[in-house]
Parts: structure tokens; sequence; C-alpha cells
């Protein structure tokens, strides 16, 4: 369940897709595909997965008429442009992003990590321990969008659980998993699971947030190297502070499996507009460090293997 790749035109595109540094939203009748896979560059298999799961900006019409935010607000929470990094340049690693918004379904949750009085009846598999993201509005489906403000005044109907799940989050992830089984066809795989952050943020003043979940996701040399290369960069970088990783470095970091994880947030200003939500003129500078450390990071993996 592939679509385009990032840089071709879709439909539905509005007419500011023209601009090269747009990064638009895509009003659709039904999201095609859920997700989309950009294959390595070259033959070989790379121990590296790269992942964007907050990227997607394909809105399916029936999510705008239940939601009561405008799509610019909607939008504030997407990592825009982070699929325009990724593939600035061929990659010796798989690429998967999401085409679907956060907003909509957030994949960096637990299926179950629902919040049953979002709607207007039962809606069955529920995780019965209220976790801090949903106590922020944050589940599976989200219910708030950027500065807590609500994504929807009505509630919305049971059946939108499994619709969302199975048409969206289960799929995504089903793709997730064999992209890192074939990865690990190596010794150790690696997984890189890519986010921005909005600048600003209240006692952050970093370009680049490494979490590896307090050091249980990711093997100790794989995070030094990863903090190693950006701070080499120039960049101000900061380990597990305040993010140390959400679900997909949770569940499938565990380097004693033979699987590292980390996740990799980049903030916002250091290639977007944050207010128009396009890239800024000098946006290829951090395209560039970002592949150059995914070129990076699979060199390593490929020399030191089960270090």
């Amino acid at each position: 369940m592939t679509g385009p790749t990032s840089n071709q035109p879709r439909k539905g595109q509005s007419p500011k897709a023209n601009n090269p540094l747009a990064c638009s939203a895509v009003v659709v009748n039904k999201v095609e595909y859920p997700y989309e896979v950009v294959p390595a560059a070259g033959k070989r298999l790379s121990p590296v997965v790269v992942n964007s799961p907050h990227s997607g900006r394909h809105y399916p019409n029936h999510f705008l008429e239940q939601a009561s935010l405008p799509l610019d607000q909607l939008r504030q929470v997407e990592d825009a442009g982070v699929d325009r990094l990724l593939t600035f340049q061929p990659l010796p690693a798989p690429i998967l992003m999401a085409h679907f918004p956060r907003s909509f379904v957030d994949v960096n949750r637990q299926a179950d990590e629902i919040d049953e009085q979002m709607f207007d009846g039962p809606v069955g598999q529920t995780n019965p321990k209220i976790t801090r993201y949903l106590r922020s509005g944050l589940g599976m489906i989200p219910k708030k969008a950027a500065r807590q403000k609500d994504i929807y005044t009505a509630p919305l109907p049971a059946s939108e659980v499994e619709l969302r799940r199975q048409n969206y989050y289960t799929p995504y992830h089903h793709a997730l998993q064999s992209m890192i089984r074939s990865a690990r066809s190596h010794d150790h795989a690696l997984l890189l699971d890519c986010h921005s952050m909005p600048s600003g943020l209240f006692g952050v003043d970093s370009d680049v947030i490494i979490g590896s979940n307090h050091g249980q996701s990711a093997r100790p040399w794989v995070v030094d190297a990863a903090l190693n290369y950006f701070s080499r960069e120039g960049l101000k970088t900061r380990l597990n502070a305040p993010f140390s990783g959400g679900f997909i470095t949770k569940n499938y970091g565990n380097p004693v499996s033979g699987v590292s994880a980390l996740q990799i947030e980049i903030c916002r200003s250091c290639y977007l507009d944050e207010t128009t939500l396009e890239l800024k003129q000098d946006w290829s500078a951090m395209a560039s460090i970002l592949c150059r450390f995914i070129l990076h990071m699979d060199e390593l993996m490929v020399r030191r293997g089960d270090d």
C-alpha cells in the first residue's frame, strides 16, 4: 500500500503546491494509501529503517467535517516538512512516511490508547490505564490540537475507533514491522523515528533532541554516535529532555533482541516558516545534515554490526 513519491504533485493539492517551498495539505474524499515507502537507493539491504509518522498531510473530508477546528489549526501538530527533509537526496535506507495527519490518527500511541468519553457509545478495546498522553488529550485518536484546543465539540461515532484503527493505524505498523524484520537480516537493526518540534518550547533551547527511552531503546554507542554527529554539525543537541521517545521508540527499540531505536526531534525553526508551513529558503542545509546523518548511521551499523 504505497503511493507516489513525496516530491511528486498529488491530486487535490492547492495552487500553492506549485511553490517549491510549500508543504501543502491535500484534502481528499479518501486517503487511498495510508502510507508511502520510499525504497532504499542501491541494491544493498540496509540495517537502518527511517520513519516519519507525523508528516502526513492528506486530510479526509469526513475528518474535516467532524472537526471543529479549521484546517490551518489542525496542521499545527504536523511534523510539517519532515518528509521533504528525508527525501532531499537518495538514501541507502528505506523510509516509511504516513499520508494521514497526526491530528486524525497518531501511530505513535498504543492501539488501545483511546479516550472513551470522546465517543457516542462503547468502543471495544481500550487501555484501562489512563496514560499521561490520554490525560493530555493525545491518544491514538487525538482529542486536542496545538495549545490544548479541542479538535471536536460533539461526540464521535463509536465506529470511528475501528475505522481509523483498521484502515490507518494497523496497516502502518504492519509496514513498519515488515521493514524492521528485513533490516534484522543484519546482526543489528536501527530504527530512526524522525519528528519535528515547535520552536519556543518552555525550557527547550535545542536544535535536535535525541530520544533513547533513557538508554533502554538503543545501544550506548548508537546513542553516542547520534549525539556526536549533530554536535559536530554545530547544532545544539540534547538527550531525552524533554522528549525521550514515544510508543514507536519504546515498542520497537529492544537492543537485546537486535533492534536499536532513536527518536530524532528537529526544531522546526531550523528549516520551516512555522506560520505559513513553508520551507525556508535555506531549508536544504538542514535536509543535508539529516540525510548525511542517516548515511553516517548506515555506515556505522554495517561496520560495527553486533558490537
